[in-house]
């Protein structure tokens, strides 16, 4: 039996309240393909650190992928930013590919004292907007109301139409 209490306890979720926008799961499926590639970056560097140098191509590659989909991953976050105002989504996405640009040079560079820990960074970062784009709905947020202003020339004056 449910009473009046069980239900104020439980708030109501619609499903059109708490919906995510198609522009939402076009950014959720880039993000989830850029996590997949960059899982695999680790992996062909640590081939190559074995001793077989064909990991070093397979990284080389990947770092290409990578950051070609960290790209994609820009444009899909100023589209949710402009579309759905959701502006923590950009920041969050322009941080991670910033430092993968910054690692990708320094990879072809041989820094490899900023290479590896940008990378192991940029995983990390990759991983936390992963499970946060897919923990929450993203959907528009509401536009705040604008107040009208009133002149310095003194108070609305009704007109002769208004009358």
């Amino acid at each position: 039996m449910v009473t009046a209490a069980d239900t104020a306890a439980m708030p109501a979720r619609t499903g059109a309240a708490h919906r995510t926008r198609p522009s939402g799961w076009v950014l959720r499926a880039v993000i989830s393909a850029h996590v997949v590639a960059i899982f695999g970056q680790p992996v062909f560097a640590g081939v190559f650190l074995s001793g077989d140098y064909d990991g070093l191509r397979w990284h080389a590659a990947g770092a290409n992928v990578v950051t070609s989909i960290g790209y994609i991953q820009l444009i899909a976050a100023i589209v949710v930013w402009v579309r759905l105002r959701q502006v923590w989504v950009f920041l969050a996405t322009f941080a991670v590919v910033t430092a993968e640009t910054v690692q990708y040079f320094a990879g072809l560079e041989g820094a490899l004292w900023l290479h590896l820990p940008l990378g192991v960074i940029t995983i990390a970062a990759l991983v936390v907007q992963f499970i946060d784009v897919w923990w929450r709905p993203l959907q528009r947020r509401p536009q705040p109301q604008r107040q009208q202003v009133r002149t310095l020339a003194g108070p609305h004056r009704p007109e002769a139409s208004d009358a």
